[in-house]
């Protein structure tokens, strides 16, 4: 193999390895309910949604609820241990098995020069995970405000890393949930 294919290969693996799919974070409510309304929560892992024992473990689950809770009394929301709550804020998480495959045509006008044109082809295997909150009203259980984030969570070694990946995608998701009680979704945005 030439030195130009070798080094052509390499960085076409670090770019590949490098492009891995980023977090990305969606979400969607219904127009119609006034938020002004809700000022307390409570927070409830989806037990039949989280039985996956990797992702959904109770470590993973105690990551969530610990980011939800902190991002909510940070938007003036005040959780209730005892009593009824205003919302109830549901999650779950799940990852599915996923394949990116790059296509990288080495074609040039010089290529017959350096030995015909090549065209490689490069797999990536990778788990791609996704959390869902759902908001929802107390009172009738309809969701009122949805919020997801898909991409790769499982990625870091360290737990610390891991404990700053779930918090950073926690607060990405609910960075769209209105700012405090009291206000409706214009003020979020």
């Amino acid at each position: 193999m030439k030195l130009t294919h070798i080094i052509t290969s390499l960085f076409v693996a670090g770019t590949l390895a490098s492009c891995a799919p980023a977090i990305t974070v969606k979400y969607d409510y219904d127009p119609k309910v006034n938020v002004r309304q809700f000022a307390t929560y409570r927070i409830e892992a989806d037990r039949q949604r989280n039985a996956d024992p990797i992702v959904g473990s109770n470590l993973n689950q105690r990551r969530i609820a610990d980011a939800l809770d902190q991002s909510l009394k940070a938007r003036g929301y005040k959780p209730v241990t005892q009593g009824e709550a205003d919302l109830v804020v549901r999650f779950f998480m799940d990852s599915k098995d996923k394949q990116q495959i790059q296509s990288n045509n080495m074609y040039s006008p010089y290529s017959w020069w350096y030995g015909g044109m090549g065209n490689n082809v490069y797999s990536r295997q990778y788990e791609e995970n996704r959390v869902v909150v759902n908001v929802s009203d107390a009172r009738t259980n309809d969701i009122i405000w949805q919020g997801w984030a898909t991409g790769q969570l499982n990625t870091r070694n360290k737990e610390r890393d891991r404990d700053q990946a779930f918090r950073e995608t926690v607060t990405s998701i609910m960075k769209n949930f209105p700012e405090s009680a009291g206000q409706d979704y214009g003020a979020a945005r």
